[in-house]
């Protein structure tokens, strides 16, 4: 049996912050780290976003900091440490029989992970965290653990990456489609806008509804385009490229961003710039900008014959 070990990884460093939104912009924009989750009061208002770095490791930010250049659970900066264990009793158990300070008892926090507080000679505070399939942070590591893409099985109909760059760049349209209610596949039309220059698809459409409901759940999207196709001569049947592409989706917040997007979705269909500035300033607030990050992108060339 191997040795049981009180400490086995580091899960998460909590911040308490002066504006958490400002925070979680400087952590996900500048940093590339990935929302996971948030814990609001009974209120309503927000406490905690937790930010996904890698599985099982997580920044943690609260909200609502007013003190400065002292220790305690109120303080900008540094709030606690986290260490995992796979078994919560048995470390409580360790700690309390090597003579550490113990803070808490075992307890369930709101996120359903199990833990207990103790404190470093400093005054350091350090949470043990026991992390169960049904917590938080157990069904965000699913969420985010990478996915492994099959390889196209009719692979002498691929086309090249470029060439599905150039179809996602050309066609206007395609269908984007999430893990819908129930589990059921929601699959709707969309116009779409390639950036080449980071590489990923822009959209816009209702602040609210199913769309935006199962993005909320499930961050994983496929998006298909396929263009008009063309015929050989002599041959009724058409020969059609389309694109397939996995990837995250997530809300555009950024204001000025959003600005960019819904011009450049404009100008893929006219350039009437009376047209486009009047959109932008009379539709554009009405709507949510989305951004989905390329995981995977395969295209082929199929003839209907």
């Amino acid at each position: 049996m191997a040795e049981f070990r009180t400490v086995e990884g580091l899960s998460h460093t909590a911040i308490r912050t002066r504006n958490i939104e400002e925070s979680v912009r400087y952590y996900t924009e500048v940093l590339g780290m990935r929302e996971a989750f948030r814990m609001y009061r009974k209120d309503g208002t927000l406490a905690t976003v937790y930010l996904f770095i890698t599985p099982g490791q997580y920044l943690e930010l609260f909200a609502d900091g007013v003190r400065e250049g002292i220790t305690g659970p109120d303080v900008i900066g540094m709030n606690h440490i986290c260490l995992m264990t796979k078994d919560i009793g048995r470390s409580y158990d360790a700690v309390l029989e090597a003579g550490g300070p113990l803070d808490s008892e075992v307890k369930r926090g709101q996120s359903q992970c199990r833990m207990f507080w103790t404190h470093d000679p400093d005054g350091t505070r350090i949470e043990i965290m026991e992390m169960p399939p049904e917590s938080m942070q157990a069904q965000a590591d699913e969420k985010f653990r990478p996915a492994a893409f099959r390889p196209m099985r009719r692979f002498k109909q691929q086309i090249s990456e470029k060439e599905c760059i150039r179809i996602l760049r050309e066609e206007r349209r395609g269908v984007l489609s999430v893990i819908g209610e129930n589990g059921y596949p929601y699959g709707i039309p969309m116009n779409h806008w390639y950036n080449p220059e980071d590489g990923k698809l822009y959209f816009h459409g209702a602040k609210t509804g199913h769309k935006i409901d199962a993005i909320k759940n499930c961050d994983r999207v496929s998006y298909c385009v396929y263009d008009s196709g063309f015929r050989k001569e002599g041959e009724w049947a058409l020969n059609v490229n389309s694109v397939v592409v996995f990837g995250r989706i997530k809300p555009v917040r950024d204001e000025e961003k959003a600005k960019v997007i819904g011009e450049n979705l404009c100008r893929k269909f006219t350039n009437d710039e009376e047209y486009i500035q009047k959109e932008l300033q009379n539709a554009l607030p009405r709507v949510q900008c989305l951004e989905l990050t390329i995981d995977h992108m395969t295209g082929k060339l199929v003839n209907e014959s």
